[in-house]
């Protein structure tokens, strides 16, 4: 698997096929997302908070309890660099989780009607999907959501009969996830069986005349820690130093982590020059193996239902 992972990174490390001009970040939106993911426990929804920053031509859509821990966790290896100023071959404890939160990242690029999953694994790698059209019917319903005047949209995609809320006053034609394609802002969304929900929390709009913040592309130093420079960063773009995938891949990768963690991260420090780094896991293996959570109804769910008329 380590030749594998090494000759999927030397044949993408090239620049990614697709790859889009950064956009200019005009409004950052926050979500509470909920989501029942164990039809046999439909009373204990799995919940985070997130975040969509969008442009005029592009958006991305990210966890935003994900962004507050990598914020934590590179203030705290600042730290750990600081002590160890004289530390030959220094050692780096990551701060326990307080909670889980979702790696992927969701690109939506309007122009060319593409979605670009982003995950990282150490590494960053990205897969393309083709945007899928929703067929959203607009109704005369009227709303007002946090001082917001939104009308009322429904739609059939990916197997669920979704209700979305948007807002024209706010001229972007995305939403949180993949719900896009409205004449405005997706402000709320839920599906009929009330399974899944994305909830306005609010927005800021970022200064248009704010300088960008860029890393050189070869640079995994501890400022560039997961997404913890989201919040001053002021453009939409993929990473550079990406690597091109499959989704098969993406799901060997992740099966070859879960098989030898240990061996996997490893692996993963070399590809991005960080082979020499020693890792101290937090805590000790009880040697008791962790009860995997029932993940039975996924967002996106075979098409079984009837879309709207």
């Amino acid at each position: 698997m380590k030749t594998f992972l090494f000759t999927l990174f030397t044949t993408a490390i090239a620049p990614f096929a697709f790859a889009q001009e950064p956009d200019k970040a005009l409004i950052r939106v926050k979500y509470a997302f909920s989501h029942v993911r164990d039809t046999t426990n439909r009373e204990n929804y799995y919940r985070e908070n997130m975040m969509l920053i969008a442009g005029k031509n592009a958006s991305v859509y990210l966890s935003y309890d994900k962004i507050i821990q990598d914020i934590e966790a590179k203030e705290a290896f600042e730290k750990q660099k600081r002590q160890q100023a004289n530390v030959e071959t220094p050692t780096f404890v990551s701060p326990p989780k307080k909670r889980q939160s979702n790696s992927m990242e969701i690109f939506y690029f309007a122009n060319r009607h593409k979605f670009i999953i982003k995950e990282q694994l150490v590494a960053f790698y990205l897969t393309e999907e083709k945007v899928e059209k929703i067929d959203w019917k607009i109704s005369t319903d009227t709303r007002i959501i946090e001082g917001l005047n939104c009308k009322k949209a429904t739609g059939y995609f990916r197997g669920r009969n979704w209700t979305a809320w948007f807002a024209e006053e706010l001229p972007f034609s995305t939403g949180p996830w993949k719900l896009v394609g409205l004449p405005g802002l997706i402000v709320e969304a839920y599906d009929e069986d009330a399974e899944v929900s994305f909830i306005f929390l609010g927005l800021e709009k970022i200064d248009e005349k704010a300088k960008p913040v860029r890393n050189p592309s070869n640079d995994y130093t501890i400022r560039k820690i997961g997404s913890s420079n989201v919040l001053s960063e002021t453009e939409i773009q993929l990473p550079p130093d990406a690597i091109k995938a499959t989704p098969e891949e993406i799901k060997k990768l992740k099966e070859t982590r879960d098989k030898d963690p240990k061996k996997f991260l490893q692996t993963q420090m070399e590809l991005v020059g960080l082979g020499s780094l020693k890792q101290v896991s937090p805590g000790k293996n009880t040697g008791i193996p962790a009860q995997m959570p029932v993940f039975n109804n996924p967002i996106e769910r075979p098409k079984s239902l009837h879309p709207y008329p």
